[in-house]
């Protein structure tokens, strides 16, 4: 037998595509499912040590974080997506976020990027309940 006898009769090449292909698939795979894992470390927030009195002031607007997790403003309830509508009448002025100690922290962070995306860096952070 001659020596190319397989190449020439059978095309016996060794194509490596679809294994690239299951490989990159596979690689993926665990790219995505590591990044959705939930993470281990549970952490509980302390209270402040250094929280101080702050004096009502009429220019400030209120917003308010019951134990529920409800935002309120002027004892009425309104909804994240309120807010940037109450940050354009009220103007300049600075936001007081009181928050509940009971209240869940999704609520304190939502209404804080929703701030946040309104360009507002002078908000004043209090802690309310028992």
């Amino acid at each position: 037998m001659k020596p190319g006898f397989l190449e020439d009769d059978f095309g016996t090449e060794v194509d490596l595509t679809p294994l690239i292909d299951v490989v990159f698939m596979l690689l993926l795979f665990f790219i995505l499912a590591s990044t959705f894992s939930l993470p281990v470390m549970q952490v509980a927030l302390p209270p402040a040590d250094t929280a101080e009195a702050v004096t009502d002031d009429t220019q400030r607007l209120v917003l308010v974080i019951d134990a529920a997790g409800l935002l309120y403003h002027h004892q009425k309830v309104i909804s994240v997506e309120e807010v940037s509508g109450l940050i354009e009448s009220h103007g300049e002025g600075p936001v007081e976020l009181r928050v509940d100690r009971a209240a869940a922290f999704e609520g304190f962070v939502a209404v804080m990027d929703r701030l946040r995306a309104e360009g507002r860096q002078d908000v004043l952070i209090t802690a309310t309940g028992d």
